[in-house]
């Protein structure tokens, strides 16, 4: 669960997010147009993924040059675990599954030390 419930969700299918009236939630394909077109957006600016392996919150970040790459966060015992998610064209669900697992795999090692 993200630590903000406003925040956008994703799970294995559907991006989940507050829609700009009332109290419904709009759905988006992860891997649609759409997705990809919502990703890109300037307003956009993070989601929390839930996948089957591992979670974790996405933030895009800007560079000097002005380009902008995701980055994958996750707390763990009090630590930042983080990791590279690349730009939003490769923010597919193979992607984020594949980065959930990673972020997994830490918070096992950190919790065990």
């Amino acid at each position: 669960m993200p630590r903000n419930p406003d925040i956008p969700r994703a799970d294995q299918r559907y991006l989940h997010c507050p829609a700009k009236t009332g109290n419904t939630y709009a759905k988006i394909e992860i891997g649609s147009k759409d997705w990809f077109d919502w990703l890109e957006q300037d307003e956009t600016r993070s989601f929390a993924f839930e996948g089957f392996n591992g979670r974790f919150t996405a933030r895009k970040e800007s560079k000097k040059r002005g380009n902008q790459y995701w980055y994958a966060y996750r707390w763990v015992n009090g630590k930042t675990t983080k990791a590279y998610l690349g730009t939003s064209d490769n923010l597919t669900r193979q992607k984020l599954n594949e980065v959930a697992v990673r972020l997994a795999q830490r918070h096992l090692t950190l919790k065990a030390a």
